[in-house]
């Protein structure tokens, strides 16, 4: 660690006292800096251009109301090497009431004249001592955040290393990785716009969403990893597991990894590696769990995107949380809506009329579904959505069928 010198700045007027109280710092601190000013005004533009921890002994005697300004600056500074500046009046010894007064304003210490040397050397050790424990302090700590710097550029480096690895092993993987990412941002929007720190945690997540898998062989890569919810072999149960034990070295990463570790755990607490269940696990987990099982499937071309849905939907409460599968489904719902040639639309809760066919379940925050998709809306339809949304909101949107 570097040598650490800390200045002194004497704010007196009298030559005799300056010289004095000079020939005491350069005899006991022989490397540190001398500042000297004649007042508290002189002083707080050397502070201010300085900017750095330091020992100010101010004779308070001489001008009480420039130097309770020099303090109250110093006091109310936003940088703390200035805020935290050691400040020792120069008082008198026959004025107990003066010296009460230096520590009310702020100062650290003071000092009384007459002189007596061995107190003067005293009160100067105890400011330095002070201010070089701080300032020792300070330089540990920029050590130990530089340090984190590099850690956390360490760590960013190895997730590029493994994204990339995913996309290479992984079938389609960087394609798959864009599309999940953008659908579980899609649905956090949706669940809470205001909250930025699920943005961030899907956004980083979703890159390394797939690591788990890289343990598989090159014949189980592409195969679905579950079945009925839970993975469905030995060689599938350790996808959670692997992912662990690889996101166990990304120390500056560690809420991220919270999230990737925890995407095959079931909301009944059936799931791995920690069975954990419901709000216990992390919600970026619980909304990546659907989003992945959906392109699972997805990417098997095998089912419509609503039959998907429906096999999701018959799992909530076991395996995922309802919310986020109705979620899905107006994240679908909404592509579909900005097609070229659109198929369903959403409308307000008012403008549902007799004659409309719902194109989408319309579910509400208690997880009741008022009406599945399909349902042709009559009179008596409409007015127990309408009733029933009153008390108990729809999740998302309403979407029709376009005639």
């Amino acid at each position: 660690m570097e040598e650490i010198f800390i200045p002194f700045c004497l704010v007196e007027k009298n030559e005799s006292t300056r010289n004095s109280l000079k020939k005491v710092i350069e005899r006991i601190f022989k490397k540190s800096p001398i500042f000297t000013t004649e007042n508290g005004i002189e002083c707080w533009d050397l502070v201010q251009k300085y900017e750095d921890l330091m020992i100010i002994v101010a004779n308070y005697l001489e001008d009480q109301f420039h130097t309770e300004q020099l303090v109250k600056n110093i006091r109310e500074s936003n940088n703390p090497n200035i805020r935290n500046i050691f400040i020792i009046f120069i008082t008198s010894n026959s004025n107990a009431e003066l010296n009460f007064k230096a520590l009310q304003v702020g100062a650290d210490d003071f000092i009384n004249k007459p002189f007596l040397i061995d107190e003067v050397i005293a009160k100067f050790q105890n400011a330095f001592r002070i201010m070089h424990l701080y300032k020792t302090i300070q330089m540990r700590n920029k050590t130990i955040e530089e340090l984190k710097e590099e850690l956390r550029k360490d760590t960013l480096r190895m997730r590029d290393m493994l994204y990339l690895f995913e996309c290479l092993k992984i079938p389609d993987g960087a394609e798959r990785i864009n599309r999940i990412t953008e659908i579980a941002l899609w649905i956090a929007n949706e669940y809470d716009p205001e909250d930025e720190n699920l943005k961030y945690l899907l956004k980083e997540a979703s890159k390394l969403c797939f690591i788990g898998r890289l343990q598989l062989a090159e014949r189980n890569i592409s195969e679905i990893p579950t079945q009925n919810g839970y993975l469905k072999n030995e060689k599938m149960e350790k996808i959670p597991i692997f992912a662990k034990e690889l996101l166990s070295f990304f120390r500056a990463y560690d809420d991220v990894a919270n999230v990737i570790i925890h995407i095959y755990e079931n909301y009944d607490g059936s799931g791995l590696p920690d069975k954990l269940e419901k709000s216990n696990i992390p919600l970026a987990s619980r909304l990546l769990r659907v989003v992945i099982d959906y392109d699972d499937y997805y990417q098997q071309k095998k089912y419509e995107t609503n039959k998907i849905v429906a096999m999701l939907e018959a799992e909530s409460r076991r395996i995922y949380d309802f919310k986020l599968v109705v979620l899905l489904d107006q994240y679908l719902a909404y592509r579909a809506s900005k097609l070229k040639v659109p198929t369903e639309r959403s409308i307000e809760l008012e403008e549902l009329k007799e004659g409309m066919t719902l194109a989408r379940n319309i579910v509400t925050d208690s997880g009741f579904k008022i009406a599945s998709a399909g349902t042709l809306l009559t009179p008596e339809t409409v007015e127990r959505i309408q009733t029933i949304a009153k008390t108990d909101p729809i999740i998302g949107r309403i979407y029709v069928k376009l005639q």
